[in-house]
């Protein structure tokens, strides 16, 4: 077996675990979302410069979640036709942007953050809406700067 493959293996055995076990004691009760959130920062090929654009997405993702939520909640039309307008408008939106500002954030992440808030939101109905924004946004930025960036930089320091 490979070094690498080895050290990632034994570094993906104790570093998200760490999370998953910390997290309840922070008050997080979303900790999973770390997990999903270090997906996109590794697909990306754990580009550190990359870090910042992505957790920007997922928090702009996280916002957008909240506030489409929101209009939801409180929109008295059609749930159906309220759920296509709100999803239609703010990808559009979300996309236009995204293309506009590439270098500050990152569009995968602000999609994927978006439906992260968004499932989470729809999923737990005893969290407060606010307080789970707050979870939900702290458990991205874990996943990109935690189990994203510092385990990548932990394994490359180990392989030298």
């Amino acid at each position: 077996m490979k070094k690498e493959t080895l050290t990632l293996a034994l570094l993906i055995a104790v570093m998200p675990p760490a999370w998953a076990v910390i997290s309840p004691y922070l008050g997080n009760s979303v900790g999973p979302i770390a997990l999903i959130c270090a997906g996109i920062y590794a697909t990306n090929g754990n580009k550190f410069k990359d870090a910042h654009k992505i957790a920007l997405g997922y928090l702009a993702g996280d916002i957008w979640a909240l506030i489409a939520f929101e209009i939801m909640a409180h929109t008295p039309l059609n749930p159906d036709l309220t759920l296509f307008l709100t999803l239609a408008v703010f990808g559009f939106i979300l996309v236009i942007i995204s293309d506009r500002f590439k270098g500050i954030i990152h569009m995968p992440s602000w999609l994927t953050g978006w439906a992260i808030g968004m499932l989470t939101m729809n999923l737990d109905t005893t969290t407060p809406v606010m307080s789970l924004t707050v979870q939900i946004a702290f458990a991205m930025l874990v996943g990109v700067y935690y189990v994203g960036a510092l385990l990548d930089l932990v394994h490359r320091s180990l392989n030298k």
